[in-house]
């Protein structure tokens, strides 16, 4: 199982410094590769010499449903494998629907190039008991799930328990340590509540592809945060 990194972690970073000097933090700490969080203004091939020059693989890209049409033309020149929904309401009926519907074309329309569409859970898909990430999979055949680990554990759903579920359906899982609560630090990797040694002993075992680190905040710097992250995950994957 590989590592990689959600962009959107290093959002404020990116901000400040540009997007190659997280590429090359990312890759300096040992991550394998990058999951997409938007284009950065930036053309696809633009995008593709950065990636190669940090040897860094593009392997997945979070693109809202109703803009996954118009971003296919850069999925396919940058090679990704993953498309992922990352936030959808899911725990209101209408829009629960609409997406329901949406979806399954995207299914069959990325399938035809090898790449596969997933959803990334956030907690109020598990609000009030529910299990709305569930449904959405019954309802799109050929759907992938990214569970996020943080997440679960922050609507009080045992991680390892949902992953065993879906097992089948898992190619991604991200990795986000949980502190006292969901407005805390980010700890380390390992040094929180999210149970993540067994929950990548597990990914790995199901046969998931990547381990992606997410991050809220952090109070270190971010290149030791994310070395220290990447030798945690490393042991596990």
């Amino acid at each position: 199982m590989k590592i990689g990194v959600q962009l959107y972690s290093l959002r404020d970073f990116i901000s400040e410094n540009g997007l190659a000097a997280a590429l090359e933090a990312i890759s300096a700490a040992g991550f394998d590769g990058v999951e997409l969080a938007g284009n950065y203004g930036m053309t696809a091939a633009e995008l593709g010499s950065l990636f190669g020059k940090y040897g860094l693989i593009p392997f997945s890209a979070h693109i809202a449903a109703d803009k996954i049409e118009e971003e296919l033309p850069v999925v396919s020149a940058l090679g990704i494998k993953h498309v992922v929904v990352p936030y959808e309401r899911l725990d209101d009926p209408e829009v629960f629907e609409r997406v329901a519907d949406a979806l399954p074309q995207y299914v069959v329309k990325l399938g035809k190039t090898g790449v596969r569409l997933g959803y990334h859970n956030h907690a109020h898909e598990f609000a009030c008991g529910a299990d709305r990430v569930s449904a959405l999979a019954d309802r799109v055949a050929g759907l992938t799930l990214e569970p996020d680990v943080f997440w679960l554990a922050v609507a009080g759903v045992d991680a390892c328990g949902f992953i065993n579920r879906h097992h089948g359906a898992i190619r991604l899982v991200h990795i986000k340590e949980l502190g006292k609560d969901a407005g805390s630090v980010n700890p380390v990797t390992g040094d929180g509540r999210a149970n993540l040694a067994e929950v990548l002993g597990l990914c790995k075992s199901i046969g998931a592809e990547w381990a992606v680190l997410e991050i809220e905040k952090t109070d270190m710097p971010m290149a030791e945060y994310l070395g220290r992250c990447a030798a945690f995950m490393k042991k596990y994957c």
